[in-house]
Formats: C-alpha cells, structure tokens, sequence
C-alpha cells in the first residue's frame, strides 16, 4: 500500500510499505483522512523525540518517546472498517464509519486506576493512519454520527484535544479569554470556549488567513502580535483586569512566558501546544506569589473522546479543512509549517471520499 513515510530528519516521502495485518482484537481502517498535526511537522523536523529523563525526576510515567526510522506518519485520521479481528468484543461491522484515536489505555496500571488515563504505563499504540489502511485497538475506534462526514470526522482527535484543554482549564461561564496562535488547536479550543461560555474571546496570530477564519469563526478580537500591541489589546478588552483564562497554542515559549503577565489575578493558563525540548520559561516565584496563578500543560485527551464525538455535529468544523492527496504529503508538510491553510488532510486516492 502507499504511505507517507518518515525516513529520517527532514525525509519524508510517499512510497510502497507492506500492509499491515491484524491481531484478534485489532480492527484495520480503510484511511480516507488523515490530518496532519504540528508534533508531525516537529516529528520531521527531529524536534518530537523527547524520550530522555532527568535523573532527579521522579515517578515512572512516560514523558515522551524515542524517535524510530523508517515510520509511518499520522494519527488524526477517519475512514471505514475494513476487516475485524475475532476476539473483538465491540458492535462494529465492515464498511461502517469512524474515527479513530491513536492509542488505547491498558485500565490496569496505577494510573488509570487513578483517573490519569494520560500517564498510561502500557498504552497501545496503533499504525500510522497517512496510509491507504491503518490499524487499531478497539478502543481507538468510534463510529461517526450519520450527520458528519469523513473529513470533519477527521478532526475527532484533535477536537479532543481542545475538550480536555477546557477540562484542565474549569472555565466559568462569563469569562474573558485570549488564545495565542490561531492554528487549527487554537481555533478548536475558541469554538470550545464559546459552548462553554467564554464572554470575550480575543485571538492573536500572525497570518492574516487564520486571524480572518477566527474572526468568521466567532472571535471577540484578532490582533496581528508582529504589528500590534498584544497588552494593549488586552488592557483594551479586559478593562485592565486581564484575562480569565489564556490559552498558549502557537508553541512558542516566548509566548508561553508572556501569557503570565495577561492573565488577572487568580487566572489560569493553560499550554495547550508542544514546546522544543531544551526550552524553559522562566517566572518569578514572587510574581506567581502575588497573583496566585494556576499554570496547566496539556498532553492527550484522556476521557475527551466520547464527548468531542458528541461535540462534532455541534460546530462549524467545515471551514477548517482543505484536502490534499496522499500523494502530495511532502508540500503539504511544507505549507503547514508555512502557516499556510488551516488543517490539511491527506486523502489517499484508493480512500472512500
């Protein structure tokens, strides 16, 4: 079959790999989406593998993963069951339609005995999905509502991603909220914010084709940081106060730091997005002190799927997405680093449309 296949820093390339086959309680994919996601970019770029521990570190839950060459790419994919594994205890059936997620959790280690589904010790992982066919755990497969179509389906990991940003987060209805980096996560964590509540919402992000889209999507404000003052716009929405909530998903750590100083006091930011390794962001603890702020990472979306399935019908996901083949995964590597469109998809052509 054909796939986008990572060979090593700054390699990747469209070729032949064999078909994967699966286990008794595996369910293989017939791929017809695949989206491409900022950590794939960072993956070709050798900036993803973040495997290394620091000796006085505690505890024993993954913090990352060690890059393995040659790999196929891609985990935010929808398409239709293609064969069943026998074991498999769920109600699925060949041709239906899904969405999938890129791991299952193992449901007996410390961890997700402890509602911290995300730290999973054994999670199962699953086959790159920029593939003609993909497999999967059963636990990783979730039937599409007969309302979306396979390219909004796509979107199902990433929508949960911006679902449990909003859990870590606890936003109250009412608040006033800033969103850096309008990106396909950003503007899924805003329209996430808007069902939640969020009062004002302002948005900022360098291309002008993304500020616009937030802009048609609902966003309060939209400010170019490279040629307006982002403290100023903010002081100009919040009446001084600051923000509620701020929301870092542009992936710069420059960034990440300046949101402290925006948000009000007792606020909470969250980093929504993935940070190069070496990098740190510096704070003084008196400042922290003296504003009694909540700071928040986020990883995957443990117990996000099922609600951001019930979440797809609700938004507006369409505006989103432009499609690309399969065939054309190298410059839709490039646009997507570019900043150019929103969120790519990949289609093989053999895939249903």
């Amino acid at each position: 079959m054909k796939a986008a296949v990572l060979r090593g820093i700054n390699d990747l390339a469209v070729q032949e790999v064999d078909e994967p086959t699966i286990a008794p309680d595996q369910i293989k994919v017939k791929i017809a989406y695949c989206g491409i996601c900022g950590s794939d970019v960072h993956m070709v770029e050798g900036k993803m593998g973040f495997g290394n521990r620091p000796e006085w570190m505690i505890g024993k839950a993954p913090i990352g993963f060690r890059m393995a060459y040659p790999r196929v790419m891609g985990h935010e994919a929808s398409g239709t069951i293609a064969e069943i594994g026998k074991d498999v205890k769920g109600d699925f059936k060949i041709g239906q339609r899904v969405a999938m997620d890129f791991k299952a959790y193992c449901g007996a280690c410390w961890y997700c005995n402890n509602m911290m589904q995300g730290s999973c010790l054994n999670r199962k992982s699953t086959t790159g999905s920029m593939a003609e066919y993909a497999i999967y755990p059963e636990g990783a497969v979730y039937p599409l509502p007969d309302s979306v179509q396979l390219d909004v389906g796509a979107l199902l990991e990433p929508l949960s991603i911006a679902v449990h940003t909003l859990d870590i987060a606890q936003m109250r209805s009412g608040s006033d909220v800033i969103i850096t980096g309008g990106g396909p996560i950003g503007l899924l964590i805003m329209l996430m914010a808007m069902k939640s509540g969020a009062a004002r919402i302002l948005v900022s992000e360098p291309v002008e084709e993304r500020r616009k889209l937030a802009k048609e999507l609902g966003a309060d404000m939209v400010i170019d940081p490279l040629k307006e003052d982002l403290l100023e716009a903010s002081n100009r929405l919040t009446d001084y106060r600051g923000f509620s909530v701020c929301f870092e998903a542009s992936g710069r750590p420059d960034v990440a730091r300046q949101l402290l100083y925006l948000a009000e006091s007792a606020g909470t930011v969250v980093w929504a997005a993935v940070y190069p390794q070496e990098a740190e962001v510096g704070v003084s603890p008196s400042f922290m002190y003296s504003r009694e702020l909540k700071i928040h990472s986020v990883r995957v979306s443990p117990y996000a799927f099922p609600r951001a399935l019930q979440m797809l019908p609700k938004l507006n996901l369409k505006p989103l997405t432009s499609v690309r083949d399969l065939d054309a995964a190298p410059q839709a590597f490039a646009d997507c680093k570019a900043g150019r469109g929103e969120k790519i998809l990949l289609h093989p052509k053999s895939g249903p449309a």
